[in-house]
């Protein structure tokens, strides 16, 4: 049996992405390939247990002062290293994101990037071999592919 190759979809430097496990139904992310995971910006976070299982709480700061209080399961810690230089040890949860239709699980790390542009930063390793960045256009896609 010859496996199909699946054709890449073509995404600009920033698209509008979805976090259906989190509620967040439409945020501006930036594609970034230097990057090698995807964040977002949280604010509040606080590490609590339920019934034996750690979980996150924080708030999904997006950039149109709209604010998204929600949870997940944590799964870790990442030591991130960031573009200055700086190593930051990070809360990291499992969820899906949702971008041009297509739905994929991703490692989803949180921090306060208040300072940056945009809510959400998508690397190379959420992107996967689904999708190649065109880094002269933005906004092909939707969140759900229409």
């Amino acid at each position: 049996m010859v496996k199909q190759k699946r054709e890449k979809r073509v995404v600009g430097w920033k698209e509008h992405a979805a976090l259906p496990d989190l509620n967040v139904k439409s945020v501006i992310a930036k594609i970034d390939t230097g990057a090698t995971l995807a964040s977002i910006d949280a604010a509040d976070i606080k590490i609590v247990t339920r019934n034996k299982v750690k979980y996150v709480k924080f708030k999904v700061m997006k950039r149109n002062n709209t604010v998204r209080k929600t949870s997940a399961p944590l799964e870790g810690y990442k030591r991130i290293k960031s573009s200055n230089g700086d190593v930051e040890r990070r809360p990291y949860i499992k969820t899906t994101l949702l971008m041009d239709g297509i739905s994929k699980k991703i490692e989803l790390t949180l921090t306060d990037r208040g300072p940056m542009d945009y809510t959400m930063l998508i690397g190379r390793k959420a992107l996967g071999r689904r999708w190649v960045v065109n880094p002269s256009i933005s906004f092909l896609t939707k969140p759900d592919g229409n």
